[in-house]
């Protein structure tokens, strides 16, 4: 069977030829090159940031360990440091144990009828340690008048009359531990239907500590025993 195409070369059908040459060929590989190195990026990136996401997760997990490490630090700190301050306040009865029973027994022999304590409390310590000339000058002075510690304490409680809450303030300001006797505050409150005063008052106390009172006496001896060998010595 013969065909024959009538059609003017214009229209006729044109065969597709791709011819590329060197040039083309060296285009294509290096489109090609691109493509697989953004293609190693993108996976290299696409693995980094997996793994950045599992390092967040790791981190995250610790802080929450840590967290509850801190809070359990945190409460462990609490605790030391109330057993420190009992400690101290344990330590500081014991230093002055017994002078502070003899200034409670001068307080109980001080109040009088119709008056209640509630509480007596150390405020600050006002005392002032001496040294140099200060430590001499208070070597030479007699033991009957040698200074002690002042102390700051307030008084809590409560009078069933006014006359009592003054009587009391007399009873200390004769005593030989308290002076400065001030009265704070007053309130009117009943008790049981009882009219009765809340009141505060604040005091300087004075009491020297047994280890203080035998350093004085230990003084007051080697003292003694320096003017009998300087007595001795002039004779």
């Amino acid at each position: 069977m013969i065909e024959i195409n009538l059609l003017p070369k214009d229209y006729l059908k044109k065969s597709f030829n791709l011819s590329l040459g060197k040039t083309g060929l060296y285009a294509l590989g290096g489109a090609v090159g691109v493509i697989i190195m953004l293609a190693g990026i993108t996976f290299y990136q696409t693995h980094q940031l997996t793994q950045l996401e599992k390092n967040i997760e790791r981190a995250r997990q610790r802080a929450a360990m840590l967290q509850r490490d801190i809070l359990v630090v945190d409460a462990l700190i609490d605790v030391k440091g109330k057993i420190n301050n009992r400690m101290t306040a344990v330590e500081r009865l014991d230093r002055h144990r017994s002078a502070w029973v003899r200034v409670l027994e001068d307080v109980a022999g001080n109040v009088p009828e119709f008056i209640w304590l509630g509480r007596l409390v150390e405020e600050t310590a006002a005392a002032e340690k001496q040294t140099g000339a200060g430590a001499k000058k208070q070597a030479e002075t007699p033991p009957a008048a040698l200074p002690t510690d002042a102390r700051k304490v307030s008084l809590e409680g409560y009078a069933f009359t006014l006359n009592a809450l003054a009587k009391l303030m007399i009873n200390m300001m004769r005593s030989d531990y308290f002076d400065e006797v001030e009265l704070v505050s007053t309130e009117e409150k009943k008790l049981e239907e009882q009219k009765a005063y809340n009141f505060v008052l604040t005091a300087n106390l004075h009491f020297l500590s047994d280890e203080e009172l035998r350093n004085l006496i230990a003084q007051s001896g080697e003292k003694k025993e320096s003017a009998k060998a300087s007595h001795k010595v002039l004779n």
